[in-house]
């Protein structure tokens, strides 16, 4: 399987918890400039067709739609798409010139940031809309694209926040019976409330549980779907498949028989546009390490991972790996489930610990 992913980072406005790479000050000579950057970054990487495409930022909504019409014309005259293709989008930006300008090049999901419906927290997170713009929002999103999959994003154990709003925030949200919910741990990227601290009590269980109930499967991490819905693109960045990122601040990942290899393009728009087909960091995993770095991204899966069989493509088994997993399992972090190592509820409270105790 072989995804595009492509990097948008214009914004109307950078919120204050956001570590993504993003621009808030541009013009529309500089996204004409962006656009063709990007093609020519996608025309030097020879890469044609892809499963999966996925356009993310950044805003991908707040760039005007005829601008974001002729990149797309562009780019469907050099790649071809047989699967999924989603976009990102924001309450505040999204419209109906949005909506039909991606869906006539095949959009069939669109992932929308709206992180709360409390309009207090909404403001605490520096976010431009309103909960009044997120049900308006998605109602226009059902409109135009009636038969795409809509996944809503969702932050909780956020400082300063009390957990009453992230229940009332989680309860509407489920009530639009959108098809795929993303919940979020606050993360701390930016330094933004790290002063408050982390909550003392997370949400994380309850989160899982609710969603649960309402008929969202936990199926990563931070993800929940309505069963046949979960989003491919995503899943295959967890599993480690081929992928090519074009754009500011985007990755790549290239699987060879005994390496895989990890590309990053510069965050500094100014260099991408003067070399968009440079990359500012390159790593490599050795035959060595391969086993070891499929496990802990495959333990964000639900599902867990099939080591018997990981261990049977790279033709090794690592005696530290299953002193270590067999530890983990003893500590109650890790557990056998249908023939699969998985994260346990108290595994997934501490992944990222089990994480780095893996590696």
């Amino acid at each position: 399987m072989s995804g595009l992913y492509i990097h948008l980072p214009f914004c109307r406005r950078k919120c204050l918890y956001c570590g993504f790479m993003s621009l808030d000050v541009y013009d529309e000579a500089l996204i004409r400039r962006y656009f063709d950057a990007l093609l020519a970054d996608l025309a030097h990487t020879g890469k044609t067709a892809f499963d999966t495409l996925y356009i993310g930022g950044g805003t991908p909504s707040a760039v005007p739609p005829l601008m974001l019409d002729y990149f797309l014309a562009e780019l469907f005259k050099n790649v071809s798409v047989q699967g999924e293709f989603t976009v990102e989008a924001n309450p505040e930006s999204l419209s109906a010139d949005f909506l039909r300008t991606i869906r006539a090049y095949g959009a069939g999901r669109l992932s929308m940031g709206c992180q709360s419906t409390d309009d207090n927290v909404l403001r605490l997170l520096g976010r431009l809309h309103d909960r009044d713009a997120v049900f308006s929002a998605y109602d226009l999103a059902g409109k135009h694209l009636p038969d795409a999959d809509i996944n809503l994003d969702l932050i909780f154990d956020i400082p300063k926040a009390p957990p009453e709003a992230a229940r009332r925030s989680m309860e509407e949200i489920c009530a639009l019976q959108p098809e795929h919910i993303s919940a979020y741990s606050y993360s701390f990227d930016t330094g933004y409330l790290a002063e408050e601290g982390e909550t003392a009590d997370s949400m994380f269980l309850e989160v899982k549980h609710y969603l649960g109930s309402k008929g969202y499967a936990k199926y990563e991490i931070s993800n929940f779907a309505h069963k046949g819905h979960e989003s491919r693109h995503n899943i295959n960045y967890w599993k480690l498949g081929d992928f090519t990122g074009i754009g500011a601040s985007a990755w790549s990942l290239e699987n060879h028989p005994d390496k895989r290899i990890h590309r990053g393009k510069t965050k500094d728009v100014n260099i991408y546009l003067a070399d968009p087909s440079s990359y500012d960091e390159i790593s490599v995993t050795e035959q060595t390490e391969l086993l070891k770095e499929s496990m802990v991204f495959g333990l964000r899966m639900t599902e867990g991972v099939d080591i018997s069989a990981l261990s049977a493509f790279y033709n090794r088994r690592d005696s530290e790996l299953d002193e270590k997993i067999s530890r983990l399992i003893g500590e109650g972090l890790l557990e056998w489930k249908t023939g699969k190592i998985a994260l346990t509820e108290k595994g997934e409270l501490l992944a990222e610990s089990v994480s780095e105790f893996l590696w």
